[in-house]
């Protein structure tokens, strides 16, 4: 196994799509959020879009349902963007990424998942798919392009080594 740090820029808007009200009584779609407050992107969400791009390369089909995504995007959204209706008419007002906007997200690859596959499968499925709250069905959202794959590197404690005997009991 392998955790491995993403980074993705957005090529199109990825946008908020949980309903909530303002202060001010103004309707905006947000992003899911977890007890701090962080954008929150869900594992079933990834195991889509790879199942997506598993199909589309005919490769590992089994080993990218067991990859393992931490749900929280290490970046904040932009406050408001305007998505237009009806030709302009009226307007919804969405959390969002914009356009070049580069996020983190950490996963878990199994083992026989190896990067290099790993980010041909997710260049696929940011090309065509993209992620975002907020996906019609005739539209897509979050479309993306991958910046990095890099394996974590997690530094352990050292074992202490100037430990004191251990004391008899009674003494």
């Amino acid at each position: 196994m392998q955790e491995v740090q993403i980074r993705l820029r957005f090529n199109r808007e990825c946008l908020g799509a949980a309903k909530r009200r303002t202060n001010s009584d103004q309707i905006i779609y947000g992003f899911l959020r977890d007890s701090n407050r962080r954008v929150m992107f869900l594992p079933t969400w990834w195991g889509s879009l790879m199942h997506y791009a598993a199909k589309v390369v005919n490769c590992a089909h089994k080993l990218v349902g067991q990859v393992n995504w931490d749900p929280v995007i290490d970046a904040p959204p932009h406050k408001t963007f305007r998505r237009t209706l009806n030709r302009g008419a009226r307007y919804a007002l969405h959390e969002a990424f914009l356009p070049g906007t580069v996020v983190g997200v950490k996963a878990v690859l199994p083992d026989g998942l190896n990067v290099e596959e790993f980010q041909e499968l997710l260049e696929v499925a940011g090309t065509y798919r993209g992620i975002s709250h907020y996906q019609p069905q005739d539209d897509r959202y979050g479309t993306f392009e991958v910046v990095s794959i890099t394996p974590t590197i997690r530094r352990r404690a050292k074992p202490r080594t100037d430990q004191e005997p251990a004391k008899e009991v009674g003494s």
